[in-house]
């Protein structure tokens, strides 16, 4: 048995750290928008890594269907578990193998997604605190957390709330299950820290992520114009550290860098010197394990992904601050706005908000993935490329697991996009 976060510490001391000293040190345009994301992820890592050996401190595991905030109010480090493989998949793809086999060895079967198997075969083998933590998620979105999460309360023995999720989407749904979070988890997280409820010190952290969530919003409303102002690489960070970090201040400065860097390109009319032949919005989840796709794409393919379903969420107005109703209304709903939260729809609703999406943000070609182990996104692929042909939207469907190379490989899946860009978009 390992010791909580030891791979994750690994990683950051191994790779994360020295490779924000180069970044800090090279003179590409784009670095000091890396570097400073960079540096707010490192920071929150340390943060968990200090968080289990103090006793004052607790260790609150999510997964999405809830953002940070309620969690940074009474004093917890989140962590949210669904972005957890994505920290090893493209630099230690041996610990991603290591903890699915970990998890298949104890019975979990192989059908099941790898997001889900790489989370039990942490818990197992030791990455995860059994003291000090706790874990509160939602019913959404998916077979595959229903399945492993009840096995993992037990493997890790710790408090755990499960919160009836609403398969809904709209001002409705968000109003009752913000009434869940104040009828249960504020109650769960009173009982699991030993601390009252404090809303001033809440509305403070709601403040803040609300600023941040401003920055992001006119971030990603740049990403509308051709040629997008920054390189599909970096694109996807904002969003990344808002589902973790929101509400902290050191990520909204983080994004301040993004935000006037973005803002003085546009002003000033900067392009970056690229052939923007298509514009490509990417559904589900993007191969987490080849790191440089998007760039890749970009300069061999001229195709630019401009936005994908794990980032193009933000379009919900700030959290209404004025009592505890229409904050958790607002929070309840960000939460349910948030990446495979979407998964908990019908297939046309989910249909439509992707449509939406590559509307708003002029695309003329979709990329789907087929994640191996999903049974909402291969149940409504059928569908999906039938309103892809009424719609007349070119789309690549691919079959993968965006955790696993060893199921599709870069190679292979470099290969099925250059052929779609070549033969049927151009």
């Amino acid at each position: 048995m390992g010791k909580p976060f030891e791979k994750m510490m690994e990683l950051v001391n191994e790779l994360a750290k020295p490779g924000l000293k180069f970044i800090e040190a090279s003179d590409d345009e784009f670095a000091p928008l890396s570097a400073a994301l960079l540096r707010s992820r490192v920071e929150h890592f340390e943060d968990l890594a200090i968080a289990v050996t103090d006793q004052n401190k607790k260790v609150a595991l999510f997964e999405f269907g809830l953002t940070p905030q309620l969690f940074y109010a009474f004093d917890c480090v989140p962590l949210l578990l669904e972005s957890y493989p994505s920290l090893f998949t493209a630099a230690k793809k041996d610990v991603v193998h290591e903890f699915l086999t970990a998890a298949e060895e104890a019975g979990a079967p192989s059908e099941v997604c790898s997001t889900d198997r790489f989370i039990l075969g942490a818990a197992l083998t030791g990455e995860f605190p059994s003291e000090n933590a706790f874990f509160a998620t939602g019913s959404s979105p998916c077979d595959g957390t229903r399945i492993v999460y009840p096995i993992m309360e037990k493997v890790l023995e710790i408090p755990t709330l499960y919160i009836e999720s609403p398969y809904t989407y709209g001002r409705e749904a968000a109003r009752w299950y913000g009434n869940q979070l104040k009828e249960e988890l504020i109650p769960f997280l009173e009982k699991v820290t030993g601390k009252k409820f404090d809303i001033d010190r809440f509305r403070e952290i709601i403040e803040e992520s609300n600023t941040a969530y401003e920055l992001m919003f006119d971030i990603y409303e740049t990403y509308k114009l051709s040629p997008c102002p920054h390189p599909a690489s970096l694109r996807g960070g904002p969003y990344g550290g808002f589902v973790t970090q929101a509400g902290q201040p050191k990520f909204t400065e983080a994004l301040k860098v993004f935000h006037e860097d973005v803002t003085r390109r546009v002003k000033e009319g900067i392009q970056r010197p690229i052939e923007e032949k298509s514009r490509v919005m990417w559904a589900h989840v993007p191969p987490t394990f080849d790191g440089s796709i998007f760039s890749w794409m970009e300069k061999h393919l001229g195709a630019s992904v401009v936005t994908t379903s794990l980032s193009s969420t933000a379009t919900l107005l700030p959290i209404d601050t004025t009592n505890l109703d229409s904050i958790l209304e607002g929070y309840a709903w960000q939460g349910l706005d948030m990446t495979m939260s979407f998964m908990r729809q019908d297939t046309k609703s989910f249909w439509d908000l992707t449509v939406k999406t590559f509307d708003d943000y002029n695309c003329d070609s979709l990329i789907v993935t087929i994640h191996v182990g999903c049974n909402s996104i291969a149940g409504c692929a059928g569908l999906w490329r039938r309103y892809a042909r009424e719609k007349g939207i070119p789309a690549l469907f691919i079959e993968l697991d965006y955790n696993d190379d060893r199921v599709l490989s870069s190679e292979s899946t470099r290969e099925q996009l250059e052929e779609f860009f070549t033969t049927i978009v151009t």
